[in-house]
């Protein structure tokens, strides 16, 4: 009987072991098709809460949704009307200046190259003039390329079919996911054996505060960040500063990311537009009173610590993330690492209150 109670549980696991495996192979597969339905359970899952609030202020959770979600995409469609335009401006300005700069660097870079000894200045001065020409044509490039893609997607009717279906469902997805949310999370609760209950909602109540707060704060906190290092380098005069100060601060969500996608472009271009270091040093004094801002005003605010994770953990998960996964990995990185920390703690927690770890045998 003992062994064939093995063997039936053996069997029982390996079949559970195959589900999940499958499970997740027609996921993997139908990647593509289970976008809008991800995307839009993200939506639900950072906007119930919202939609709680206003439930408590005696307005019905249909009307709640409806406004939250009007709100939200005439927002989006609003910004994406004003902003747009003004960063092919931006763009299309920089690609005129590139002779300009072309000529600046090679002033700036004739000392040095007279200077060294054994040195082709001729061939030097057309490698840097080569470089200077491919830098500045990449940011027209980047566009010109973006805007054909588009279009060529939306020239093909599938791809045509596709981008309106997914227009279409990410709201009307987004919208039944928020009306049935906590409907959902209770029937997947109820299928909890009793006895294990209330561990569950303890522990998946800890990971929620964890990851509810490091999602919802920063991307409050990667708003405001562009807000001030969009405006900043505007009001400077950096070449392309919308768009560099929108990508810095929305980059702002990866720790430690906004000095390499901001600044150093930011210093480049200004360099290369003024040629002095005042605007330099206020393009520092920008990007360094920001981070000030956000690490000792807006982060202990908004995000109130919740993630507790040590810088040196925050930077190994981004390496791990990173090159196991590429930016995908590095962009989930420090939520999967705050998640993981949860469950280290319990099974701690677990470990330490063990009849193994106290008994005296």
């Amino acid at each position: 009987m003992d062994n064939l109670f093995l063997s039936k549980s053996a069997i029982k696991a390996i079949l559970i072991f195959l589900g999940i495996t499958l499970f997740f192979f027609i996921l993997y597969k139908a990647r593509t098709a289970l976008f809008p339905f991800v995307f839009a359970f993200g939506l639900a899952y950072l906007f119930d809460p919202v939609i709680d609030r206003m439930e408590k202020k005696k307005i019905g959770r249909t009307s709640s949704i409806i406004l939250l979600l009007t709100l939200l995409f005439t927002a989006f469609a609003i910004t994406t009307a004003f902003v747009a335009p003004l960063i092919v401006g931006q763009v299309e300005t920089l690609a005129d200046s590139v002779p300009s700069y072309i000529e600046l660097a090679q002033k700036k870079a004739a000392p040095i190259i007279q200077a060294l000894p054994d040195m082709d200045r001729e061939k030097a001065e057309a490698l840097i003039k080569d470089g200077m020409a491919k830098a500045g044509d990449l940011p027209l490039k980047v566009v010109k390329g973006a805007s054909q893609a588009l279009w060529t997607g939306l020239s093909n009717m599938f791809g045509l079919l596709l981008a309106l279906f997914n227009l279409v469902i990410i709201p009307v997805a987004t919208f039944y996911l928020l009306k049935d949310f906590d409907n959902i999370t209770a029937k997947i609760l109820e299928r909890v054996p009793p006895r294990n209950r209330q561990w569950t909602v303890d522990f998946f109540g800890k990971i929620d505060a964890v990851l509810s707060n490091f999602m919802r704060g920063q991307l409050t906190v990667a708003f405001i960040m562009t807000l001030i290092l969009s405006t900043g380098l505007m009001l400077i005069g950096t070449p392309m500063g919308l768009l560099i100060g929108v990508c810095a601060g929305l980059s702002n969500i990866v720790p430690y990311l906004p000095a390499v996608v901001g600044l150093v472009p930011a210093l480049l271009l200004t360099y290369l537009q003024f040629g002095d270091f005042s605007h330099l040093l206020a393009v520092i004094l920008l990007f360094g009173g920001a981070q000030v801002f956000e690490g000792f005003v807006l982060s202990p605010k908004i995000l109130e610590k919740a993630v507790g994770l040590h810088p040196v953990a925050v930077l190994a998960a981004l390496l791990i993330g990173g090159s196991f996964f590429g930016f995908l990995g590095v962009l989930l990185a420090v939520p999967t690492a705050a998640v993981l920390k949860v469950a280290m703690v319990e099974a701690d927690t677990a470990y330490m209150e063990s009849d193994f770890f106290n008994s005296d045998d």
